[in-house]
């Protein structure tokens, strides 16, 4: 092994974190030379010589390194080693082209390197040669290579993130470990220059993405945007996206602004091709009627832009409307990048985006065929199929290949489709595929099989899963040592499956206390918790789902419900004004919202509830909210911030007027708007608030039988008692004509009240009363009419 000294340059460190020389240097040394230009295996081979034996004979890789670099103090031969086996393990799962033979001597660690790696749930069965990464992990691990290489925390930051991508389950511990090296990084010298500081910003926005913290990721964006002196904004031009429109119309496009040159850049030669659409009627981009200044980026602003893209897609409900206002990002990448990753990674977002539109599907499906092309020649360097790969957010090669095994499916290729699962061992994929083709008996088949070769914890939950057997989660469960997340998932989900809540809650619970990162799993759990009225546990539940998930209406609204149960209105308040942010367009979250703010005294948020559910159903009655909002302005109680009721009176009759327009047969809703406008004691008001009076009154005794139930009866002498007196407040100062005309109509009104009630001979003593009541307001009126009668 190489001798050197025992402090590494910054400017190696550097290089070697870009990937590239961003100065022409003749005198690198060799170690360094061969990873810039993606000799991999070699460095690995002639760093590693004098101690393959030790490594053969299965020696503890620690002591290895640990003893290696006590010796010889060859640490940028150690760093170099570890940078070789991580960025060959890349090219074997990700970047290609992949390479068949093996290194014979560090093979022997595959088993125990797949061990060190599954954390309990195993690794995804396609990843490649997993002993470079485990490599790569102990090399970075070192801290005695910590301390004097400030980059290698940085890289094994960058491992620990390629370790997350090989495991087919979220690990909450990995988490936790990468969120501890991205803060020690913060405060490394080496980010004090601006590219590796830049870089360092998108790599760690691309680990929030992964796990969906869309606010983690966006604080590392914006920096990244600031370091750049990138500006990007949607704007609005005229132009047409079809081949036969006539008329331009609006479209959006990306405006970007720049306030420094742009970053040290490389480009690639051989990048991936993009696929023309080759549609009738679709044109191949949108033609803008004015000439859009094209400006000139380097890879890290396009890297920018395409993680920006991908936070803006996750922070948003799904839908095709968000679909077409976050597209201008990703073709600005796809259209201009001459970067291989960026490349490769914007065309897989693309074939993403277009596999649910039948115009777009075909070519979605012959994209992901083609980049699997690309994948596999060996046209592109190697090393440039590196440069900025960690920042690119590029996703392992099978994940690739099943996105275009779905597209067949959808476009009903099962066959084709059903081959790729088989040969990627996605055997959920598989069971579809089988029970499409009518073929069902064929999936507990193939489990069975592969259980036969090599059985694993997954295997025998997926046979579970197929043969509805409880016994072989239980074998799985013994096989994972008692320590896998994913066993209790499938457990869990087979109860919950047959609706057996209080069966799947433990097994649930239990998932998620392996593994506290699973989303769907929290989701269950709360709903479960919810079905079997544990309604501390569903609150617990739906709270974490919502910290890793925040747009997710159902959950927001559940955790609401949750509050409720347990009496935590303000609480649940807050959950349901979250719930709304997520949907806007659900009238049931809007209904829950308001009868919680009308609970807790939020009355202008009542107010806008309601009309938010007029705007969505066109025909709402809720007597009970209207009510007490009528009552609170009424009474001028004050509100939940402290303000009179009484000053949203005029919002409150807009909204009757509202419901009034498309509600006109309840009796209750034109007596309170009547309270209302009376308020506001003009004569206007109050010969408006008698005909509400009236209309409220020719409702409630439309139905003949009203007089013989004893509830209906008391209101309808109340509304009578309130039609009295507000016919003989507007009768005070009007016209002697008009005064006859109202007084009659209230006279008429009272009377054949009166008469219904007598009929039934009620002994009722609230009703007797009431009735006296009406009969001297009637007495009042009929008098008043005596006075005015005309002459004889």
């Amino acid at each position: 092994m190489a001798l050197c000294t025992s402090q590494i340059d910054d400017s190696i460190e550097i290089q070697l974190l870009l990937n590239f020389s961003i100065n022409k240097v003749s005198d690198l040394p060799h170690n360094v030379h061969s990873i810039l230009n993606g000799q991999y295996e070699d460095t690995i081979n002639n760093e590693l010589s004098t101690f393959i034996e030790a490594v053969r004979n299965g020696d503890s890789l620690e002591e290895i390194i640990h003893n290696g670099l006590s010796s010889t103090q060859a640490h940028l031969s150690w760093l170099c080693t570890g940078i070789a086996s991580l960025l060959y393990f890349v090219q074997c799962n990700w970047t290609g082209p992949p390479i068949d033979s093996d290194v014979d001597w560090l093979k022997t660690r595959r088993d125990e390197a797949l061990k060190h790696l599954s954390l309990h749930d195993g690794c995804n069965i396609n990843v490649r040669k997993p002993e470079l990464l485990y490599l790569a992990n102990k090399i970075f691990s070192n801290v005695d290579l910590q301390l004097r290489c400030r980059s290698c925390v940085w890289w094994l930051l960058r491992a620990t993130l390629l370790h997350q991508h090989v495991l087919d389950e979220n690990s909450g511990v990995l988490f936790e470990e990468t969120e501890n090296l991205i803060t020690k990084i913060n405060n490394l010298n080496i980010l004090e220059d601006p590219l590796c500081e830049l870089l360092f910003n998108l790599e760690a926005a691309r680990f929030y993405l992964h796990y969906r913290r869309t606010q983690n990721s966006e604080k590392h964006l914006e920096r990244a945007q600031r370091i750049a002196g990138l500006r990007l904004n949607l704007e609005g031009a005229m132009g047409k996206r079809t081949k036969y429109q006539r008329e331009e119309k609006a479209q959006l496009y990306l405006k970007i602004e720049m306030d420094r040159d742009t970053f040290p850049s490389i480009d690639c030669e051989d990048i991936p091709k993009s696929l023309n659409l080759n549609d009738e009627l679709r044109l191949e981009r949108i033609e803008f009627s004015e000439h859009k200044e094209d400006i000139k980026l380097g890879m890290m602003e396009e890297a920018i832009i395409l993680a920006k893209y991908v936070q803006l897609q996750l922070c948003q409900p799904k839908h095709k409307l968000t679909d077409e206002e976050i597209r201008p990002y990703l073709t600005k990448v796809v259209d201009s990048t001459k970067n291989w990753s960026l490349k490769m990674t914007s065309l897989c977002y693309r074939c993403s985006l277009e596999s649910d539109d039948k115009r777009t599907v075909e070519r979605s499906m012959m994209q992901a065929e083609s980049l699997l092309n690309d994948y596999n020649d060996a046209k592109a360097p190697v090393a440039r199929r590196m440069d900025i790969f960690f920042a690119s957010g590029m996703r392992p090669i099978w994940t690739l290949e099943e996105k275009w095994a779905n597209v067949m499916f959808s476009l009903g290729l099962v066959k084709g489709a059903l081959e790729v699962f088989i040969r990627l061992g996605l055997w959920e994929e598989v069971i579809a595929c089988y029970n499409m083709l009518n073929l069902k008996h064929k999936a507990a088949e193939i489990i069975e099989q592969e259980i036969s070769k090599k059985p694993t914890a997954k295997l025998w939950c997926l046979l579970g899963d197929a043969t509805g057997d409880v016994s072989h989660y239980e074998t799985a469960w013994r096989l994972s040592e008692e320590k896998s997340s994913r066993v209790q998932k499938h457990w869990g989900f087979y109860y919950f499956a047959k609706k057996d809540y209080a069966e799947a809650v433990p097994h649930l619970k239990l998932s998620v206390e392996l593994n506290n990162i699973q989303e769907h799993v929290w989701f269950r759990l709360g709903y479960a918790a919810l079905q079997i009225e544990d309604w501390k546990l569903a609150a617990m539940a739906y709270r974490r789902y919502c910290a890793l998930e925040e747009s997710t209406f159902e959950a927001w609204n559940n955790l609401a419900k949750a509050y409720i149960k347990l009496g935590d209105k303000p609480r649940a308040w807050k959950s349901l004004q979250d719930a709304i942010k997520c949907n806007y367009d659900r009238w049931e979250v809007w209904d829950n919202l308001m009868v919680v703010s009308i609970d807790l005294g939020h009355f202008s948020e009542v107010i806008r509830s309601y009309h938010r559910i007029l705007d969505l159903k066109n025909n709402h009655s809720d007597i009970q909210v209207l009510q007490i909002l009528t009552n609170a302005i009424i009474n001028n109680v004050n509100d939940a911030d402290g303000n009179p009721a009484s000053r949203l009176l005029q919002n409150t009759l807009e909204l009757f007027g509202r419901i009034t327009s498309n509600t006109v047969n309840n009796p209750d809703i034109w007596r309170m708007y009547a309270e209302l406008v009376a308020l506001r004691k003009t004569d206007v008001d109050d010969e408006r608030a008698a005909q509400y009076l009236q209309q409220a009154y020719r409702f409630i005794t439309s139905n003949p039988k009203w007089c013989r139930n004893e509830d209906t009866t008391l209101n309808v002498l109340e509304l009578c008692c309130n039609l009295a007196q507000a016919y003989l407040r507007c009768a005070t100062d009007i016209a002697i004509v008009k005064k006859r005309k109202m007084l009659g109509s209230a006279k008429l009104s009272l009377q054949g009240v009166v008469k219904k009630i007598k009929e039934q001979a009620w002994d009722n003593a609230d009703i007797m009363n009431q009735l006296m009541k009406v009969e001297r307001y009637l007495a009042t009126i009929t008098n008043e009419l005596e006075q005015i009668k005309p002459a004889q």
